[in-house]
């Protein structure tokens, strides 16, 4: 009862001997801790990586994102956050800092023709969702221009070839 004991020391001492007070800043305090509670999460839902999941839900519902039970709370708020990147101008820059939402892994921008092409080199162990980097950038780019996204996960094998793995002879009896 943290509003309780905030109520019991804000009042003379005179109140403390009262049971009917006592009831009363009770039942004060226990309403004011559910105050606090509803208050803390209706500041936290205004920060989009402090929502909760009803309010991700609902984002997702108004920005046109389609719901998928495979994507984590945090990966439905890095895909959400994408949509607000980019806002009135779009390059290189931009493009960059979409990607920086879903891998860590460095990335390269070029483009060529009417072709925007985007290089993720990233590492084996990074969880990267290309689909949803893939149709934040596609809808973020202009109509008239086309999107290559690559991604280059180079890794390394120790492989070990035998030379003598069987043998073989061959008699002939004649």
């Amino acid at each position: 009862m943290g509003s309780y004991s905030e109520l019991k020391g804000c009042l003379p001492g005179l109140y403390d001997d009262i049971t009917e007070m006592q009831a009363y800043l009770e039942g004060l305090g226990s309403q004011l801790d559910a105050v606090v509670i509803k208050s803390t999460r209706m500041r936290n839902n205004n920060f989009l990586f402090l929502a909760d999941v009803a309010t991700i839900a609902r984002l997702e519902t108004f920005l046109g994102i389609t719901a998928d039970a495979t994507r984590t709370l945090d990966d439905r708020r890095k895909l959400i956050a994408s949509y607000y990147t980019g806002s009135g101008k779009f390059g290189a820059t931009e493009i960059k800092n979409i990607v920086s939402v879903f891998t860590d892994s460095p990335c390269a921008v070029s483009f060529t023709g009417s072709t925007i092409t985007v290089t993720v080199t990233r590492d084996i162990a990074d969880t990267f969702i290309l689909n949803d980097c893939t149709a934040v950038l596609s809808k973020k780019i202009p109509a008239h221009l086309a999107l290559v996204v690559t991604v280059v996960s180079p890794f390394s094998l120790n492989a070990y070839f035998g030379g003598a793995v069987t043998q073989y002879k061959e008699e002939v009896i004649s």
